[in-house]
Parts: structure tokens; sequence; C-alpha cells
């Protein structure tokens, strides 16, 4: 169930951002090739504009610096004075005669522009594309008439497969970059999507051992009420002291019951709280005086250690805050010894309003100290009491939670365990 769903989430994961990657190398594809090819067909016009411009100023072409442009442009020139071709003209081979002379024609067939005669209109100037020699290839055609009868013809036609190779390139590249990111892609959601599983993953064994555990937990009282009832009902002589027991079974397995429900309930359990101010000092005292003789009555003392100056005020349920306390002040009157002193703490600090329960037993160790607040944990210094579930910390735990606080367990300086309250103060 987990693998597919990961499969689901690194799928969908790579479907999304795959498909915002592929849109945007696409993009940059289109604008690189777009920008090349505009560069290509700038330089060339540029090209013949400047030679145009050179042709009618100084009426001569330097041969070399005419090749040289060629070179540079990837471009064929013809240079014609009343009809008769300039002598670097005459020095072309047959091959790009052929291919001046396609230019010329589709000058003339498309665009009515007659190369071998003076233009009427004293210039004309057309660009157009065109197939030749089993190729695609850009053309420039201008006429131009001076004073007098001379006139002047410039052909220049500019290889396309130049363009048609670098976009082939650049579609190779970008290719390579689309499959060496979608394989990345595929690795980092694949790793993401089980990173996000894993807490799923965590939850689901917590809540199977959860139940595996409260399960086992409920089916000792159990069986102790089954075998009560049974022995009360063949003996009804001792029915009495049999319901006695069943009862007290019964309180315990509403204990763990209401214990189980608050875990399940998690945050929803927090909209059922019923906040309101307390006076930190007084909720304490009135606390420890509840205590006092639950402590007596297991041979321990109660002591109230307050500050001096004022202590906010704090906002949570007084019901719950006490059952947190309760369940703090048992696990001290546990692990006590006999005839030693718990001491009832409260400070304020930060904005913050920190009570403390401290007693002088075998303490926790650091081992402990990390799995203490665990649901079923019990620590090395637990004894072994039926009484017990391992759930009192894991419900305090999540109780200082719901209230928007924090619980943890210090070492007394002088032996023994200090578990520390904090909660934020009311401003």
């Amino acid at each position: 169930m987990l693998k597919r769903l990961r499969v689901r989430i690194a799928l969908l994961a790579v479907l999304l951002t795959g498909a915002v990657l592929t849109g945007a190398l696409l993009f940059a594809f289109g604008v690189t090739c777009r920008q090349y090819t505009v560069n290509r067909r700038f330089a060339f016009e540029s090209a013949v504009t400047q030679l145009q411009y050179q042709w009618d100023r100084y009426d001569q072409i330097d041969d070399d610096w005419l090749v040289r442009l060629e070179t540079q442009n990837d471009m064929v020139v013809l240079l014609t004075e009343n009809g008769n071709p300039l002598l670097h003209s005459l020095r072309l081979g047959e091959e790009k005669c052929a291919l001046l002379d396609a230019a010329r024609r589709t000058a003339k067939e498309q665009h009515g522009i007659l190369t071998d005669a003076p233009s009427l209109a004293g210039g004309q100037s057309v660009s157009f594309t065109f197939w030749a020699q089993e190729n695609t290839w850009r053309a420039e055609v201008r006429l131009s008439s001076s004073e007098g009868s001379r006139w002047t013809c410039l052909v220049a036609v500019q290889d396309l497969a130049p363009e048609r190779t670098y976009i082939l390139r650049t579609a190779a590249l970008f290719a390579l970059v689309a499959i060496a990111g979608w394989t990345g892609l595929a690795f980092a959601c694949w790793f993401i999507a089980g990173r996000a599983v894993r807490p799923v993953a965590h939850a689901m064994d917590q809540q199977q051992q959860f139940l595996s555990v409260a399960g086992h937990e409920l089916r000792t009282p159990l069986a102790v009420i089954r075998a009560n009832t049974g022995a009360a009902a063949s003996q009804p002589q001792q029915a009495e002291r049999y319901l006695a027991v069943i009862d007290e079974e019964a309180q315990r397995m509403g204990a763990l019951v209401d214990e189980l429900l608050l875990l399940s309930a998690g945050a929803s359990a927090r909209t059922r709280f019923c906040r309101e101010r307390l006076a930190p000092d007084t909720f304490l005292l009135d606390f420890a005086e509840s205590m006092e003789p639950l402590a007596k009555k297991q041979k321990r003392r109660l002591s109230v250690s307050l500050p001096k100056d004022a202590v906010p005020q704090v906002e949570a349920d007084a019901y719950r805050l006490r059952q947190l306390l309760t369940i703090l002040v048992d696990n001290a009157l546990h692990f006590a010894p006999i005839d030693s002193e718990i001491e009832l703490g409260l400070a304020a600090k930060a904005g913050k309003v920190r009570f403390w329960v401290m007693d002088h037993g075998p303490g926790v160790t650091d081992a402990d100290k990390k799995r203490i607040f665990e649901r079923f944990y019990r620590g090395q210094n637990a004894a072994e009491d039926p009484c017990h579930y391992g759930l009192g910390l894991a419900v305090a735990a999540e109780l200082a939670h719901l209230h928007g606080g924090r619980l943890w367990v210090e070492d007394t300086p002088s032996g023994g365990a200090t578990f520390c309250l904090e909660l934020p103060a009311v401003r």
C-alpha cells in the first residue's frame, strides 16, 4: 500500500515538474534558435548594405575584402553594372553562377524584378528565400540607378544549411538536457516521495503497535473480570469479594480507555478544551492541598515553592491541567523514597510560566529520557506494577502539547527526577 502510494506521489511529482521543465526547455530552445536565425539574417542584411554603400560611394570594391565578406557570412555575391558582371563575378564557378541565376529567376517570376534591365522606378530591393541545388537559400536583390545611363544590380544569396545544422544540434542538446532533467527529477521525486511517505509509515507502525499493546493491556483486566465473574457464580457466598475485584478492575479499565481515547484524539481534542485564565500560584496551591492526603497516605511529603514576584496568568483547561500535574505527582509518589519530600514549584521567565515536580528517587537514565514520554514505554527504573500501563507520561506530554506548551524531564541536583511543564503566559 505504501509502496503504491510512494509510486503515485513520485509519478505525479515527476509529471508536474517534468511538464514545467519541458515547457521551460522548449521556450529556451525557441528563443535560442530564433535569436541565432535573427542574428544571422541581420548580419547578412548588414553585409549587403555595407557592400552596396561601398560600391555606390567609391564606385569600386576591393576583391580581397569582398571575398572575406562572402566567407564570413556564407554568401555568394553577383555584381553587374549596366548588365555586365564585374571582374569578381566573372571568376565565380559554374555552380555558383547557376545558384545566382536561380535567385534572379525567382526574383523575376515571383517579385517582378528584372536584373538584366534598368529599373524604371529608380531603385528596387527585395528579400526572399528560394530552393535550389537541393537546399534552401536566403537572397536579396537590389537594383539602383544613378545620373546618366549607369545602373547597377546586386544579387546576394546566403546558405541556410548552417541554420538548420545549428537548430538540429541545439535540439539534440536540449533533448539530452531534457532526458537528464527527467531522470534527475525521477530520482529526486522518488527520494522526496519516500521522505513524504516515511511519516505515514511511521504513523501506521505506531498505530499498529498502539493497537497491539492496547489490546494486550485490555486483555489482562478482562481476564480478571471474567475469572471473578465465574468465581462469583460458582461461590455465591463469596460474591461480594469477587464483585469488589470486578469493580476495581473495571475502574482500571475505564481509566485505561480514557487515556487511550485522549491519545487517539490528538489535535481534535484541542477543540474540546474549556480554556480559562488561571492564576498559576493560586492554582498550584489548591492542587497541592488536594494532593496532600494522597501523599500522606503513601508516607511522602509535599511542599510548594513559589516566586516572590507576581506570576502572569496562563490560559488553560483547569481540569486537564490538574490531570497533567496529577500524573506527574503520581509518578513522583511512585518512585520517591518513603518519608522523602516532593517539591512542587513555579517560576516565570521570558513570557513563559514553568511548573515543576521534583522528587529524590532513582531518577531517569539518559537513555530513558528520550523515550519516557512514548506510549506504553516503561523506564529501566520502573517497577512491574500492574496498576500502571506506561501511558501516564504519554498522556501528560499530549496534554502539554494541546495546551501549546512542552514537557520534559531533568535530573534533580541532589538526585532524582524533575519534570518541568512550560506554558505560554497570557500577555
